[in-house]
Order: structure tokens, then sequence, then C-alpha cells
């Protein structure tokens, strides 16, 4: 298939995850032929260790594949961005593995920007979906109360809609030659989806529409962590860095007041409070409590924090306990020994990774180096050569 004869390209970056995949391009395959849409899939393999790459080697010869391997793996942002700028068609759209298009939705979005060339790039929210036995609409990512059109270089009107709405503009429909202006692999400090889409509006009208065009999965059986969960519990600085960007191209052409400078530092601060406390809620739920600590007193910098369940106490405790037990499970390839003074309903707290590296029985014999995790200092003593001890009363210290 030309370029020429090409109107979208669809891609999808992945990794490890075949079976997902095979979903993906079947149904877009399909349901696009229908559509009679002239489209491509670009797939970008990150390096599988799979069964990823045999099935893409199936897929040889179907003429709307455009498949790719890369030779090391480059982690989620690079990946996206090298597999958008594969694309041959007018317009291209991202889409993770184990996610699918709204195909009519996208062919309306499509057909807007044909009669309107002013606009080269469409923006939605997401319909999040529960996968977990079967296919459960949840709701969108964000809700707006109908089309919104940002001008070209407008930025104030821009951070005004995001701040207002919360908007993550993750999902994008882009004309090819906005693309190539726009996106490009990972940059340290900030949200990618703010860079690429700041980007764009140096160039073009952005228009955001309300209704999705594609199905994101939120809750899954899989037990890897999704991308965006991924985003929101380990990345949300990258958010501010995103919306100071965004500001500082506001500001290219003037200098702002004291009163401006200000005004955008109370709205940034209270956008970051609120996906701060999304994070905090993730981070507590999953048992990162390490983590939660810290978040928590970057929180309470700017406000004082509620906490549904967990009491600033309860959330030092545990982090000094897990960070203990972390330390002691890296020590030794055997299960680290817990003290029985740490009672089960404690230890069912912590990320499920550690419980699994612990074991209440003594060992026997000489099966190698052991890590004891003790409150009580003469837990596992005396101790054989090469054992250590990790004591869970000079851990908990750390967290004031």
């Amino acid at each position: 298939m030309s370029n020429s004869e090409i109107l979208l390209s669809i891609c999808v970056p992945t990794y490890n995850r075949q079976f997902l995949l095979e979903r993906n391009v079947s149904f877009h395959l399909e349901r696009f032929r229908t559509l009679q849409v002239p489209f491509e899939i670009v797939i970008v393999d990150d390096c599988s260790t799979d069964d990823t790459g045999a099935y893409i080697e199936s897929l040889e010869g179907i003429p709307e594949i455009n498949a790719y391997r890369r030779v090391k793996n480059s982690g989620f942002v690079s990946n996206y961005a090298f597999a958008m700028r594969r694309a041959r068609g007018r317009y291209a759209v991202f889409l993770g593995d184990d996610d699918l298009l709204i195909p009519e939705k996208v062919k309306e979005y499509i057909e807007i920007m044909e009669r309107d060339p002013g606009v080269g790039m469409v923006q939605a929210p997401w319909m999040l979906v529960d996968a977990r036995g079967g296919q459960r609409d949840v709701g969108p990512f964000y809700r707006v109360s109908g089309p919104t059109r940002i001008a070209k270089g407008d930025y104030g009107a821009f951070l005004d809609f995001i701040f207002g709405y919360h908007i993550f503009p993750e999902f994008m429909i882009v004309r090819r030659d906005i693309l190539a202006k726009s996106i490009s692999s990972a940059t340290p400090f900030i949200f990618w989806a703010y860079l690429f889409t700041g980007r764009a509006l140096e160039h073009t009208e952005i228009l955001f529409m309300p209704e999705p065009f594609a199905r994101v999965t939120a809750i899954s059986d899989d037990p890897r962590l999704q991308q965006g969960n991924n985003e929101c519990m380990f990345q949300w600085d990258t958010y501010r860095g995103g919306l100071e960007f965004l500001a500082s191209l506001m500001w290219k052409h003037k200098k702002p007041s004291g009163y401006e400078r200000q005004d955008f530092l109370n709205k940034l601060i209270m956008f970051m409070l609120n996906r701060q406390s999304v994070a905090l809620r993730l981070h507590i739920e999953t048992g990162n409590w390490p983590e939660a600590y810290i978040l928590y007193h970057r929180m309470r910098a700017y406000q004082e924090v509620p906490l549904s369940e967990s009491s600033p106490d309860t959330i030092k405790q545990l982090a000094g306990l897990s960070l203990a037990a972390k330390e002691a499970e890296a020590f030794s390839l055997q299960p680290v020994v817990v003290d029985p003074m740490i009672t089960d309903d404690i230890i069912e707290l912590l990320h499920p990774s550690l419980q699994q590296r612990m074991t209440r029985d003594i060992p026997l014999g000489d099966s190698g180096p052991h890590a004891w995790l003790r409150m009580d200092p003469s837990f596992g003593e005396p101790m054989k050569r090469g054992d250590a001890g990790f004591d869970l009363s000079s851990y908990l210290e750390q967290f004031i």
C-alpha cells in the first residue's frame, strides 16, 4: 500500500503481550476494512521476549501491517514516539496494545479534520474499561462540556482548559505534518503528553471533543502495572514539569506580572495536590509504604492531607517495615525469616512481592545465608556465618 493511499495510521507499540496484540490487530483489521477507511497498523515490538516476534512474523503478507522490532528495549515513551514517526498515513493515532479504538468515532473526527485544515489535531478523553472477566465501560477519564477549540499558539487558553477540566491530552488523532514537528523520543522532567501537545499547538489549532474515540484498559487481570497507573503513581512529578513548560510558552512574548505568576502557581498547586492525592491512595492500596510516606509529606507542605483509613503514624511504621523487608529480601536468595513479634495482620499490609519472600520457618542445616527480619534483637541468634539481622527498630526510627 503506497503512502498516498493511506488515510490513517494506527500506531501500536508493544512489549511482551502477544495475546493482547493479537486481539488488537484482529479487531482493527476487521473493523476498519468494514468501514472502508484506507489504513495501516504500525506495530513496534520493544524487544519482546515472549511470542510477540513469532506472531508479528505470522502477519507478513497482510498489506495493512507495517511492523518493526527494536534492537533493545527502549521504554514506553520512546517506543510510542518511534511508532508514531513510522506512520505513513495522512493522520496517525496512538494506541496501547491492550486498547481498542472506537472506529466510527475515529472516522467522524478524521472527517472533521478533512473539512477544516486549520485543525491539525483532535483530542478526546478515553473510555476506561474494566477488563476483568470481560469488557465493562467505567466512564471517560476526564469530561469536557462540549467541543473546545484552542487557537494556534494560545497557551493561556490551553492552560485554563487543563486546570478547569483536569485535562490529560494523551489520546490524539494528529495530521502527519504536525506529528513530525511535535513527537519524538523521551525528554526528562516533563509529562510526554503535555510536551507533544504543547509543541503541536505552536503549529496548529487543536480541537478537544467530548466523546471518546478509544477504549482503554484501566483494570486488568494482567498482573503487570498499566502504563496509566504507572504514570499516575510514579511519574506524577512530570505533570508539574509539563504545566511549567506550557506556562513558559504562554509568557514567551510577554513578561508576566507578579499577580499572573502567583495565579498560575496557585492553580498549579491545586492541580498537583489533586493528582498527588490519587497517587497517594494508589500507593496505600498497593502497599508501597515508603512512597506513600514521602508523598504524604510533600503534600503536607501545602495543606493538611486527609487520610481515609491510614493514619500518618501507620504510614510511617509500615514504611519502616517495608524498607527493612526490602533490604532483607535483597540480601539472600533464601526467604526472609520473620520474627513472630511481627504479626500476620501487619505482614498482610505489605506489598505482595515482599510477602511472597517471607517465611516463619526456622532454617535447618546449611542452606545458604539467611536474612532475619526482627523486632527482638535476639531473634536468629546465634547467627551462622554469612547471615544478617535486619533490626526493625532502627528502620522505624528513620521515618520521623
